[in-house]
């Protein structure tokens, strides 16, 4: 075991050799902190002396690390002078496995110098004619090797013939192994490009390797003191302002329904039509109705009519017949009053037989007589109680009796006749009031009947004037029906609600439908509600008008600000939740129904806070820290952990209480591994604004148009590729220096952010196959 032991430290004490340089008049012994150089970040130590060995103290000594012909952004650092004279330490920081070289510049009371030092990863720190990590690993297991066998043979006992390593068996397999291997390693030496990686040295290069010291890109924001108001931050949903669900109200099969999710729809348009097969025929049946019910009316109005025109006529014959009565009345009347004439003739006659009598004895008494009955004659022929031929006979007896007074004789025999005649006459008359009165009889009785014939007329109207009441009561019954199947004919065509967009496409034409079952979904999108559920706690401290920034959460568009329009009254008695609501007129589009989003809701009021991006904020073991970069020499920055307290937070904004000033600088999302004392460059712009230029490269038949570009060295850079052509070879876009590999989708741009990259580096990129190639030169 002690020889093994032996050699071990051998080992140790082999990779631990300083390399040595000569830099003009300064010796140069430099190591590394670890003493195997990592791939990553090391210290460079480093002993400068005169050529009598007294270090020297008090020199500018600067160091810059890099690959040979691999320049990767790498800045030259300025050593540190360390504690004991003559040393010095600078940062370096290996970014993949391989070969090195260390410029060192010397500047101090001897004059000025440069060296060049190697360096290998993975190996110590070693001078350019000392022993290399690797053969010295061979090395040192082949002698363990043999000195473990030569040990387990004397253990064994047995004995160790050495003259068997040295027969053919042996000797000539290890000579064609060993000529293979110088063959393989004189090969790549001679024709690997300089600066490229070994096999072994690509497969253990670390790509995530941070940035040498002194040009690690990071981003710095300026601490800012301004008014600051806490917000929170919930997951909230696009609703359309009225979401209509269309629901038939009848049953049907849909016969045509052309819309689809994503379609827009107009207040009004027609969305589908139900068969109409089964109601088409009630709605006919319906309409004959109306007309039967109709023309019922029609035919009552004329009843009606012809009964008025029955009492009109009614009372026109009860008219007639009282003008019957009347007449017979004074049919009546007049023989009355002609038998009085006529009992008055009959006495007259009477009385003339007498007076003729009279008249022999005295001419002048029957002359007086004869005046006085002319006279009186005269009244009743006025009075037309007498007729023509008695006044006429009245005055032939006036005349008669003046005339003839001797002929008595003849006039009592006239007067005799007259009796007689006077007797005929009453008896006429007395006939003639008989018939009179039978014709008063019968023209009452018609009267009377006449009177019952307007009562019945009247009664007639009545009741046709009643039925035509009831025939329109039918009209008005059937109409009702027709509506009723016209407006169930017209729940056959589902309409638009709302001005909006189809959301959902439930059923299918085709399928047979019943009443309320939905087929359609349609919301208006213009405005649109943006809803979050908030919990209690949170829903106490928001008030209508607060501000709200609304954006997409997978969506890359500026936040949308915003006034909450109303909160919940209620809260869900389970959950302890409440909804917030902002309207937005979304005329652009911006959001549709069913988006998830991201609503930042202000709460409080605005106080001046000091106030760094959240992505500068880290949390470890409960507490709050940020980088704080304070500015060193060639517009670096050296970076210092300092912890502090939150006052709250508002969206990509945190409000610090103590650890940090306004005006001073911190590391927004610094990188893993960020040290304290770690030197760092702003690729930023200190407001956090990214300082990254872009370019666009196309992709056509002919290859990349520009097929080269321009970039600003040492900052980050953005190229967007877009293909335009199918049929070529750059589906995919490769930086082979940077193995960066993406795929580019036809007509879509594609946009690839380069670290930065030092002046004068050629950065080449191809499609998969080589044929196209471009080139981005920094500058």
């Amino acid at each position: 075991m002690k020889p093994f032991l032996t050699i071990f430290l051998t080992f140790i004490a082999m990779i631990a050799i300083a390399v040595q340089g000569t830099a003009g008049p300064y010796r140069i012994d430099l190591r590394t902190d670890p003493d195997v150089v990592p791939v990553g970040r090391a210290k460079v130590l480093l002993t400068i002396t005169d050529s009598s060995g007294k270090p020297v103290s008090g020199a500018t000594v600067k160091v810059l690390v890099q690959m040979p012909g691999m320049p990767m952004g790498e800045r030259e650092e300025t050593a540190t002078p360390g504690a004991a004279p003559g040393s010095y330490s600078a940062p370096a920081v290996f970014g993949m496995a391989g070969s090195y070289g260390a410029q060192i510049s010397v500047s101090g009371p001897l004059g000025s110098g440069k060296a060049t030092l190697g360096l290998t990863t993975g190996e110590g720190a070693e001078s350019g004619s000392g022993l290399r990590f690797g053969a010295v690993v061979i090395g040192i297991l082949l002698v363990t090797g043999a000195l473990l066998v030569i040990r387990q043979v004397r253990k064994t006992g047995q004995k160790f013939a050495w003259r068997s390593l040295l027969s053919r068996q042996v000797v000539v397999p290890i000579l064609l192994l060993g000529g293979a291997l110088a063959v393989a390693v004189s090969a790549v030496n001679t024709f690997r490009r300089p600066g490229s990686m070994t096999p072994l040295e690509a497969q253990v290069m670390d790509m995530n390797a941070p940035a040498p010291i002194g040009t690690l890109p990071v981003r710095l924001a300026t601490a800012e003191t301004k008014p600051f108001g806490t917000t929170v931050t919930y997951t909230g949903q696009a609703v359309g302002y009225v979401e209509q669900q269309v629901v038939p109200r009848v049953s049907g099969v849909i016969v045509w329904m052309p819309f689809y999710v994503g379609n827009k729809v107009a207040k009004g348009q027609l969305l589908a039509r139900l068969d109409t097969s089964q109601i088409d025929p009630m709605v006919g049946e319906k309409i004959a109705g109306v007309d039967v019910a109709a023309q019922g009316v029609d035919v009552a109005a004329m009843e009606y009519q012809q009964a008025l025109n029955m009492v009109t006529q009614a009372r026109a014959e009860v008219s007639m017949a009282q003008g019957e009565l009347a007449e017979a009345k004074s049919m009546l009347d007049a023989a009355q009053q002609g038998r009085g004439s006529s009992e008055a003739l009959v006495t007259s006659a009477q009385a003339d037989v007498a007076a003729m009598r009279a008249e022999l004895r005295s001419a002048e008494a029957d002359a007086e007589y004869q005046d006085q009955e002319l006279q009186r004659m005269k009244a009743l022929f006025d009075k037309e109680a007498i007729s023509k031929d008695e006044w006429q006979r009245a005055q032939a007896d006036d005349r008669k009796a003046r005339a003839d007074v001797d002929k008595a004789r003849e006039g009592v025999n006239r007067a005799q006749a007259g009796v007689t005649s006077a007797r005929a006459e009453l008896k006429k008359t007395d006939a003639e009031i008989s018939a009179a009165r039978r014709k008063v009889q019968q023209a009452d009785a018609q009267v009377r009947a006449k009177q019952a014939a307007v009562t019945t007329a009247q009664s007639a109207a009545a009741a046709a004037k009643a039925k035509i009441g009831q025939s329109r009561s039918s009209v008005a019954q059937a109409s009702a029906g027709l509506r009723s199947a016209t407006t169930e004919r017209s729940y056959t065509e589902l309409r638009s609600e709302v001005d909006g967009v189809v959301t959902d496409r439930v059923i299918s034409p085709g399928v047979l439908v019943s009443p309320g079952q939905t087929i359609l979904k349609v919301s208006e999108v213009s405005p649109i509600r943006l809803q979050a559920n908030v919990p209690e706690a949170d829903l106490a401290r928001i008030r209508e008008g607060a501000a709200v920034k609304v954006k997409l959460r997978d969506g890359h568009d500026e936040p949308l600000t915003l006034r909450i329009t109303s909160i919940s009254p209620s809260v869900d008695p389970s959950s302890r939740i409440g909804m917030v609501e902002a309207l937005y007129s979304n005329g652009d589009g911006r959001f549709r129904p069913g988006q998830y989003l991201s609503m930042e809701i202000a709460i409080g009021g605005d106080k001046p806070n000091v106030v760094v991006p959240s992505d500068a904020v880290q949390t470890e073991e409960g507490k709050s820290y940020v980088w704080v970069a304070e500015p060193a020499m060639n517009n670096q920055f050296t970076v210092s952990r300092h912890e502090i307290q939150l006052a709250g937070e508002a969206g990509d904004l945190v409000a610090v209480k103590s650890g940090i000033a306004s005006g001073q600088q911190v590391v927004v999302a610094p990188p893993q591994g960020l040290t304290a004392g770690t030197s760092v460059a702003a690729v930023m712009e200190a407001t956090g604004a990214p300082a990254l230029s872009e370019q666009t490269i196309e992709i056509t038949a002919a290859g990349y148009n520009p097929p080269s570009i321009n970039v600003p060295a040492g900052k980050a850079f953005r190229v967007t590729f877009i293909r335009r052509d199918d049929k070529t070879c750059g589906t995919e876009v490769i930086f082979p220096d940077l193995r960066i590999r993406k795929t580019l989708p036809l007509n879509q741009p594609v946009t690839i952010e380069i670290p930065p990259q030092p002046a004068g580096k050629e950065l080449n990129f191809t499609c998969p196959m080589n044929m196209l190639k471009g080139q981005a030169v920094a500058k």
